[in-house]
């Protein structure tokens, strides 16, 4: 059953085999094993994001005030969230959630323009394809793309046990879902070269939607109304013009010629099969961002109309926040 999985036919061009692709002393090629480190990695961001939210996030947002004093000293809440004290809505949880998040975002987007910036496929995308699957792995490359993984798996995980739920709940596990097959399934048959490019231009635009969370619980409506003016500004450049019609279309028209001469995709059945599954995963992406331009689009035309820009997914959370408060004024 596991050899005729992972026969070459559905995964590899015609003349190839998987021992053409072993790693040796001057080549080091993907190995489908190598992403049991993924796994690894996400647990350690886990345990590293507990950490930071304790020590770091906590302390913060107890002495600025974001926390209730009355439910304990300082080292009782750190205890507590040492101990997964997780539960609940509080402005300190989401702040924390969307700090952690930032701090990723912008060290992965920060690496990965680093490591990116001498790639071929960062000038060409056809580079992708061109020889493919003969393109060896470097180091740098390597442990980014690990790392990446490692932190949507860590993200799968703590947005269904213990984030905040919002309304779009279901979205966000199909996107982090999504992400991690793609980027195992692009690793597995050496498409490395194009999934870097996929999560570098997707970290761009989580970092400012993370601030702007950041500075909505701060009431910083300035400079909120400036990081969503940038933030649409990059959304819209990579999520919606450079992602579909310069990723996608070098997929679509560029990359059956380079795969292999023969190669349509259309002909569903023909060698390999896999790259099939590649592409209808990247749509799938592209009906998410539509979704969530949507969304943001509807945050804006909240703010035309003269409110302040909020978060549509968190409404009922702030409703539910203010009639506690009252309530407990109250009494």
């Amino acid at each position: 059953m596991v050899s005729s999985f992972w026969d070459e036919y559905f995964w590899l061009p015609e003349g190839i085999t998987w021992n053409d692709l072993k790693s040796n002393s001057t080549h080091h090629y993907p190995d489908v094993w190598e992403l049991r480190y993924t796994v690894y990695i996400g647990a350690l961001l886990l345990i590293t994001r507990i950490l930071i939210e304790s020590f770091v996030f906590l302390p913060i947002g107890y002495f600025v005030g974001w926390i209730d004093k009355s439910d304990g000293s300082l080292i009782d809440r750190v205890w507590n969230h040492l101990n997964f004290g997780f539960a609940g809505k509080s402005k300190f949880k989401r702040v924390a959630e969307s700090g952690w998040r930032c701090l990723c975002f912008v060290l992965f987007w920060i690496a990965g323009a680093i490591i990116l910036y001498n790639q071929p496929q960062t000038y060409n995308i056809d580079e992708c394809w061109r020889n493919w699957p003969y393109h060896p792995i470097p180091n740098d490359v390597w442990w980014y793309y690990i790392l990446e993984i490692g932190f949507y798996w860590a993200l799968l995980f703590s947005t269904f046990v213990f984030d905040i739920r919002r309304s779009d709940f279901l979205q966000m596990m199909s996107h982090h879902a999504i992400t991690i097959l793609l980027l195992s399934l692009s690793f597995s048959i050496n498409f490395v070269r194009v999934g870097a490019l996929v999560v570098f231009i997707h970290d761009a635009a989580d970092i400012f939607i993370e601030l702007g969370k950041l500075f909505r619980y701060a009431r910083w409506q300035t400079i909120l109304n400036v990081d969503f003016i940038v933030c649409m500004i990059i959304w819209i450049a990579t999520r919606l013009i450079y992602f579909p019609f310069w990723v996608i279309y070098s997929v679509l028209f560029k990359a059956p010629a380079l795969i292999q001469e023969s190669y349509r995709w259309e002909n569903i059945l023909q060698r390999p099969i896999v790259p099939r599954i590649f592409f209808v995963m990247l749509c799938l992406l592209v009906c998410l961002h539509v979704f969530w331009t949507y969304v943001l689009l509807r945050i804006a035309y909240i703010a035309a109309t003269g409110s302040e820009i909020g978060d549509t997914r968190e409404e009922s959370d702030d409703e539910e926040e203010t009639t506690k408060k009252d309530e407990k004024k109250e009494k």
